[in-house]
């Protein structure tokens, strides 16, 4: 959909030059419309020529021997007959075998004659046709179709005398009082008149249509179904209740409102003719009647007229380009005033649905609208971030963030506060904090207003052309009346009708009452008649698998087999099954714990890894694809703010790009979901590489280790290593990865004996001299301060943290923060394949300085950065000597130059 240059546009490697379509967005074939050059595009002239009529390729057909036994019309029994064309890479176009380049040829030849003879004759008649102006109904010529270019600019007349003949006269005639039987009335009383705004910009015009296929599945409203046959009970629905709840509704809200549908385009429809052909492909089928069109009374094409090199969406630049959401912001602010105009009609509001706004209950738009009338009065009413994958930094968050109503929400244009609002975006849109999301950005100016909280904007966006300080206007006074002024009536009204979850990974189990969900990217569920899996657990000291197994039973989870790799000497209990009922068995170690991944005996055909410092969540939601059921495994994108300034986790790229020289994925040793066949072949390779016990591991570092004198890195194979080697090997089609930074991701297991973890690796005068002997080595759950250890919602409600419960996830996480606070919890746990070594001290700094010199500016610490910091902190008494790494280190310098 869009660049990752916001500058240029890029040209292929044969130096043709391509133009760019669409709102520019970051890197990514997913994100980036681009269409060559007609130069670069040899087939798309054949048989469209204006030179070559019907006549000429039929004349030229007759002439083949085999054009008399097969028709060159291509159907379904004609597929032998295709073949993909190599030369034009990954295109879809098709070409014919042998004989059709013979055909081509003829053409060619035929084509030079029959063009220069044309020329002599004069225009085609194709071409004639074309110049000639389709005759188009008049009220294309009339407000307020006149007022969108679409109504110009479509060729499809078909469409027109549908708009013209279901839509633009029923509704003149009956403002005459010329009403016909069992005609749609445009005309009826109502208390409600609302506006769906469905926005769209270049890059998603094509698939626009798609969007509406599950309005088919899930009828609007009551009137939808009928007219699809379905059935629904008035009493269970609630019709007759007066205590009725949202989810309930059961009253035809239709009576009492009207609601009209606009195709809302970013740009000018004129210049693009894909968006034009999807809106014509749209207005068709709602005047086919039945189905989702029968809860609406109108369907308009309107558009922001954004200029196409103003309409950007560049997150990648959101720290340094204060016009990176400039096309969002834009359309916001037209679509507002399109609707508050009254040129389309009297409305007493929008509600702004993008396409990822999906219902998944029928009777949506029925809701929405009796959530508006119980509701009232209010400025906007949506919906909040609803997901978790916010929750590990939630206390880092700028409260506006996590105050904000999502921008696919429902806003009343009447309001004087949000007219207010708007006007103010109107009035920024020049300066730097149009950097800002419009829904962000209202949100910070009403926190500003009530609690005088003034937003940071990012050091880089402050510079203007010549690199000095911007001086903003000090709005503060100003919000405040607004403040004072509205704050009794509650101006900002969340519905659960509408959740918004913001690319949160889900799988069905995580959605509740809502109706229509924004954002979500929806799997399936661990299926056990399809994957068994096997839970590896690593066990050291005092028998702490016990505690991991006696309460196993409790959750829910995909194991159906435990095995727990014990050290040596320690003897394997012979009554697992008093613990738990699922089958368990011990195995003791012939190699070091490190090993355990590559040495585990393992019988189901996929295995997961966990330490007997750790329990199983409550829930372990393991996404598979649906259809092909692929494993989803979350990564971490290995770039400096994420990975490379913390040694541990830069040592782990560089191991994993001993398989594979391009591995840029770190993968958690316990996120990872491993394929039994595939692992062995992988630890065959491991070892042949770096030796049956990682010997030979940093072996070819050996001058690294002189001058050094310290590697900070994984003794064993790891989850990002396994990784590399599936990409290595062209494996990496059985595993969906997903980014984590991007869509968060749930721990599989909690780590419930960190500090005993700690106490664990020392050795007996460094326990002895830290906290002498108090027993502390015992069986007590001691926890850290982490709000993820309270697994239910008793516990974290009841925690000192001040913890919310988050029922939808059944998880706890901590309190939102007034900005500029201390967090309750500074550092959060992760899971770790091993106890921290000998020499590990509670309370000791990260053991490796931060590089002088960053290479990338004003980017914070994400939250999983505490990651690698806790690592680091377990591996650094594992390492030859102490000295503090060297932040010029060769391999350090080269990772950052890649970036």
């Amino acid at each position: 959909m869009r660049s990752s240059d916001p500058y240029n546009t890029p040209y292929s490697s044969q130096g043709s030059q391509w133009v760019q379509t669409g709102r520019r967005t970051s890197a990514g074939g997913r994100e980036q419309s681009y269409v060559s050059d007609e130069t670069d595009r040899p087939w798309d002239g054949l048989g469209q020529d204006d030179s070559l009529d019907k006549s000429f390729f039929q004349t030229i057909s007759s002439w083949l021997p085999f054009a008399k036994e097969k028709s060159l019309d291509l159907n379904e029994n004609d597929v032998d007959d295709y073949d993909y064309d190599p030369r034009f890479g990954n295109s879809k176009q098709k070409t014919y075998k042998l004989p059709m380049v013979i055909l081509f040829a003829i053409v060619a030849a035929g084509s030079a004659v029959y063009t220069i003879s044309k020329k002599k004759e004069g225009p085609s008649s194709e071409r004639i046709l074309e110049e000639i102006e389709i005759v188009k109904p008049d009220f294309v010529f009339e407000h307020p179709y006149i007022s969108s270019s679409y109504y110009t600019s479509t060729k499809s007349l078909k469409t027109l005398q549908s708009v013209d003949k279901f839509q633009v006269q029923p509704k003149k005639n009956q403002l005459a009082g010329k009403k016909v039987e069992g005609e749609k009335d445009f005309t009826r009383d109502t208390q409600t008149r609302l506006a769906i705004l469905r926005p769209f910009c270049a890059f998603d015009a094509g698939p626009l249509p798609t969007t509406f296929d599950c309005w088919q599945s899930f009828p609007p409203c009551k009137v939808a179904a009928f007219e699809l046959g379905g059935e629904f009970d008035e009493d269970m629905l609630g019709y007759n209740d007066e205590n009725k709840t949202f989810d309930d509704v059961g009253s035809h809200m239709q009576k009492n409102a009207k609601a009209d549908v606009f195709l809302f385009y970013s740009q000018t429809f004129s210049e693009n003719e894909v968006a034009i052909k999807a809106v014509d492909k749209i207005i068709d089928q709602y005047f086919e009647g039945g189905g989702w069109a029968q809860c609406f009374d109108n369907i308009y094409a309107v558009e922001a007229n954004i200029p196409a090199d103003l309409d950007n969406y560049i997150p990648p630049m959101q720290e340094y380009l204060y016009n990176w959401v400039n096309g969002p912001n834009r359309q916001f602010e037209a679509g507002f005033r399109i609707i508050q105009s009254g040129e389309w009609g009297n409305y007493d509001g929008f509600y702004l649905m993008e396409g990822d706004s999906i219902p998944i209950k029928s009777y949506w738009l029925d809701v929405v609208l009796s959530e508006i009338e119980m509701n009232r009065p209010f400025a906007i009413m949506g919906a909040k971030y609803n997901g978790d994958k916010w929750d590990n930094f939630y206390e880092d968050i700028p409260i506006a963030l996590l105050d904000h109503t999502n921008g696919n929400g429902i806003y009343n244009t009447s309001h004087p506060l949000l007219e207010r609002l708007v006007g103010q975006l109107e009035v920024e849109a020049a300066c730097p904090y149009n950097s800002i999301p419009y829904d962000f950005r209202m949100s910070q100016m009403w926190i500003e207003g009530t609690m005088g909280i003034v937003p940071k904007l990012a050091p880089a966006i402050m510079l203007d052309d010549e690199g000095k300080n911007i001086t903003l206007s000090n709005n503060t006074a100003q919000f405040m009346k607004w403040g004072d002024e509205w704050r009794h009536e509650r101006p900002f009204k969340e519905t659960p009708v509408i959740h918004n979850y913001a690319a949160t990974n889900l799988i069905p189990r995580h959605l509740g009452p809502e109706y229509i969900i924004h954002g979500a990217k929806l799997y399936a569920p661990w299926n056990p008649s399809k994957t068994e899996i096997t839970l590896v657990v690593s066990e050291w000291f005092f028998d702490r698998s016990v505690h991991l197994l006696s309460h196993l039973d409790e959750k829910d989870h995909p194991f159906s087999e435990v095995v727990i790799m014990l050290p040596p000497n320690v003897e394997a209990h012979d009554d697992y099954g008093n613990f738990t009922s699922v089958p368990t068995h011990a195995q003791h170690r012939d190699n070091p714990d490190f090993m355990d991944m590559c040495e585990a005996d393992v019988k189901t055909e996929w295995f997961m890894l966990t330490n007997s410092y750790h329990h199983v969540a409550s829930h372990v939601d393991l996404m598979f694809t649906p259809g092909k059921f692929l494993p989803v495994i979350p990564f971490t994108p290995a770039t400096y703010p994420f990975c490379f300034k913390f040694p541990y986790c830069k040592e782990t790229i560089n191991l994993a790009q001993r398989f594979n020289p391009d591995h840029a994925k770190v993968v958690l040793d316990f996120d990872m979901l491993y394929h039994t066949e595939t692992r062995n072949a992988f630890c065959k390779d491991w070892k042949e590489m770096n030796g049956d016990g990682g010997e030979d591991l940093y072996t070819y570092q050996k001058n690294r280790i002189l001058r050094r004198k310290k590697i900070i890195g994984p003794s064993g194979p790891t989850g990002s290593s396994y990784t590399a080697y599936l990409y290595g090997q062209g494996k990496d089609k059985m595993y969906k990865l997903v980014d984590r930074s991007l869509y968060g991701a749930r721990a599989p297991f909690i780590k419930i004996f960190g500090k005993e973890e700690k106490l664990d690796g020392m050795s007996e005068e460094e326990l002895a001299q830290k906290v002498g002997d108090t027993g502390m080595m015992g069986m007590d759950n001691q926890t850290d301060c982490n709000c993820f250890t309270f697994e239910s919602e008793a516990t974290c409600d009841g925690s000192a943290m001040g913890c919310i419960w988050r029922p939808l996830f059944e998880s706890c996480h901590p309190p939102e923060m007034v900005d500029e606070g201390t967090p309750i919890c500074p550092e959060s746990s992760v899971p770790t394949l091993s106890p921290t070594q000998s020499g590990y001290m509670l309370d000791t700094d990260e053991p490796t300085s931060a590089p002088t010199g960053s290479p990338v500016v004003n980017i914070t610490d994400p939250w999983y950065s505490s990651y690698f910091h806790i690592t680091e902190h377990e591996e650094a008494g594992n390492r030859l000597l102490d000295k503090e790494d060297d932040p010029t280190d060769d391999d350090a310098v080269t990772a950052i130059k890649d970036l």
